[in-house]
């Protein structure tokens, strides 16, 4: 009996190791919970505005995520996680512990930037990434924006885990394989689908580096295919009636990723006309809004100005150049001195005839951009005295030239400091969509 007890006994302790075996085995839907956070910061960002998170991780390193205005379609609470130690991937030179950006999988209109300030020199600039963790045996190379021995800043496109690593030659050719294998058919991911193609032309000009130019140009080959064939796809959907959404900012991207790879001529000038189309029927009038409010200290006193108004603008889209803003209308400018004697009077009136000129651009990042030149003349009078004894005068200030950059999205806004005064000058964008 003692010995069939003791058999059972030996048998459920077989069965308890092999289950406990059997969980710690298992593929972690989000492995890196099981590593200890560092430090977090969680800051809440309207869709309308921009934000910055920082924080810096056990070594020293400053992570610093940007986030655009517009770049959500939601307020959102946007948490940034740095990690102990590095989560499980496919470099075996880290140079940075993981990051991890929340909400997880969160697909954004506008590329955010990660910033990395190291403690430390970077060993190899040339071969140094940062990289998108998308599975424990393969990363994505990130698009730089900037990089040099101690800094390097990267777009993203969606929320997830992050990391840096130096990759030896032998890591290049594998990841650079197992990611031209990858496999994406939602056409309207264009996010995941930039994220694949960002990744295979980094590791297509690494490939060249490390000299496997067969390789790299297998490679490109591979490329220039996944986007023919998506942007084909993509051309074969019908325009839809609201078009200056998601529709418009997905031919952008797929634009800008076929002028990148080089794809056939006859296919950028299909997506070139298409989207001149859809531009045509979405960017082609507006109004910028200004709203000047500063004062300026005058021998003890003190002149508060603010004008106001909005000046009506449209974007050429239909002939040669494309793009052209051409806008004209009259601003109301108001002001007065404060700090005189009470027994006096300083008022300004007049009106500021505006010329909107400039372009509507698309950068390197497929976002498009209202360019403004704007020309300001100024003309009022001034209305000065003291005891009641006023003089009316005429007043004409020098005129004004601005040079100003913004998003264009509706509402849009730019704030600009005056040097030597207190308050700002603020322009806000409307743009009216065509039906």
């Amino acid at each position: 009996m003692k010995t069939k007890i003791m058999g059972r006994l030996v048998y459920l302790l077989i069965l308890l190791l092999a289950t406990l075996l059997l969980f710690s085995c298992k593929d972690e839907s989000n492995p890196v919970d099981n590593i200890q956070t560092f430090a977090s910061s969680t800051k809440t960002i309207l869709p309308n505005s921009d934000g910055i998170i920082e924080l810096t991780n056990n070594n020293g390193d400053q992570i610093k995520l940007i986030i655009p205005a517009y770049a959500l379609q939601d307020t959102t609470a946007i948490t940034l996680e740095v990690m102990n130690s590095v989560l499980t991937n496919p470099f075996s030179q880290n140079i940075l512990t993981t990051i991890r950006i929340l909400p997880d999988g969160l697909k954004l209109d506008s590329a955010a930037t990660i910033k990395v300030t190291f403690n430390k020199d970077i060993s190899d600039t040339s071969k140094a990434i940062l990289y998108y963790r998308k599975e424990n045996n393969l990363a994505h190379p990130l698009k730089s924006k900037w990089l040099n021995n101690r800094t390097v800043e990267a777009f993203i496109f969606h929320f997830s885990d992050y990391g840096g690593a130096i990759p030896t030659s032998n890591e290049i050719i594998s990841q650079a394989q197992n990611a031209s294998q990858e496999q994406n058919s939602n056409v309207w991911d264009w996010q995941s689908f930039y994220d694949l193609i960002t990744a295979l032309l980094k590791y297509e000009s690494m490939l060249e580096l490390i000299g496997e130019t067969d390789l790299s140009e297998q490679l490109h080959n591979t490329i220039v295919q996944k986007v023919t064939e998506r942007v084909n796809l993509f051309m074969n959907q019908p325009i839809p009636d609201e078009p200056c959404g998601y529709y418009l900012k997905t031919l952008l991207k797929y634009h800008e990723m076929a002028i990148l790879i080089g794809a056939d001529e006859h296919i950028v000038e299909q997506m070139s006309e298409k989207l001149n189309e859809v531009l045509n029927r979405c960017y082609v009038r507006g109004e910028l809004e200004f709203s000047y409010d500063y004062c300026v200290s005058a021998e003890g006193a003190e002149i508060c100005r603010t004008i106001t108004g909005f000046i009506p603008f449209n974007v050429n889209t239909t002939i040669e150049p494309h793009g052209q803003i051409n806008g004209s209308g009259n601003l109301d400018w108001t002001g007065t001195m404060t700090g005189l004697p009470s027994n006096c009077i300083y008022n300004e009136v007049g009106t500021v005839n505006v010329t909107l000129g400039g372009e509507m651009v698309l950068d390197d990042q497929a976002v498009l951009w209202m360019e403004f030149e704007i020309y300001e003349h100024a003309s009022g009078t001034v209305t000065a005295g003291c005891d009641g004894i006023n003089h009316t005068l005429p007043f004409n200030p020098p005129d004004v030239t601005h040079n100003i950059r913004i998003l264009a999205q509706d509402g849009a806004e730019l704030i600009m400091p005056i040097p030597g005064t207190t308050g700002h000058f603020k322009w806000i964008l409307h743009l009216i969509f065509m039906p």
